[in-house]
């Protein structure tokens, strides 16, 4: 069983190409609650079916590595904008935000409630500059517009995510504005700004920027008050089975 301080975070990786989706679908179908199935059947691709299945593979398995809980006895719920939680009847301090994009899923997990995590594709083409304009801040447009076009890009995706990290940790969806809350940048330094809208303390927020393969963005949002120590990384390779990795971690904000 694997041991979870305050001042920790685990996050848990897993990628399409390491699961075959039969037998997925037959070691893990049995763990799925009625509505969860439904969900499932819902589905009218079969990828979308698999990263769903795998969302919750990933779930499940992680918190039993923490818990004496097996996979399939874990019941979930979801709060009114989405963002899943386990029920209180477990009484476990175990809190979780997932995020997938192409082919890849990561799972957070912390002693924490308030923590948020995104992953995005980042070499999916945008028109960036006119996305920008609408959700971000002014001085993030323009320090976007300063940048090379070949920059671009991967400025654009390092601020979705980093504005949705936080707004997941905040479990409230896009109620909360994009623009509302402004990222500078510096070497290895993330600056975090909030509008006056936003009734929040700057300092009572620590997100990071993780290393990921070089086609996705990542970003880590969590509000304690306990500086995280330690962000440490695992992959599941099997249902059953997981490897350690290293985490490498690119900007952070002062904590």
């Amino acid at each position: 069983m694997l041991k979870l301080s305050n001042s920790e975070i685990h996050l848990w990786f897993v990628d399409h190409q390491d699961f075959d989706e039969v037998e997925l679908k037959n070691k893990c179908l049995s763990w799925l609650s009625e509505e969860e199935l439904d969900r499932l059947n819902r589905y009218i691709f079969r990828r979308h079916q698999k990263q769903f299945l795998l969302g919750r593979m990933l779930i499940r398995s992680a918190l039993s590595q923490y818990s004496d809980v097996s996979p399939q006895h874990w019941r979930l719920a979801d709060n009114q904008y989405g963002k899943l939680f386990i029920e209180p009847s477990h009484k476990e301090s175990l809190f979780f935000n997932l995020s997938h994009a192409g082919d890849r899923l990561v799972l957070a997990i912390s002693r924490v409630d308030q923590l948020g995590i995104d992953i995005e594709a980042s070499d999916k083409l945008r028109k960036v500059v006119k996305i920008a304009k609408r959700h971000f801040s002014i001085s993030e447009v323009e320090e976007l517009i300063s940048l090379p076009d070949s920059q671009q890009l991967s400025r654009f995706y390092e601020l979705w995510t980093l504005k949705e990290a936080y707004i997941k940790a905040r479990g409230f969806g896009l109620v909360i504005p994009l623009n509302q809350l402004t990222f500078a940048f510096s070497e290895d330094r993330l600056i975090l700004h909030f509008s006056r809208e936003i009734e929040n303390d700057p300092s009572a927020w620590q997100i990071w920027q993780i290393c990921t393969p070089a086609s996705y963005k990542l970003a880590l949002a969590l509000r304690n008050e306990r500086e995280i120590t330690s962000i440490s990384s695992y992959r599941f390779m099997t249902v059953n089975d997981w490897v350690s990795e290293k985490t490498s971690i690119i900007r952070k904000s002062d904590s």
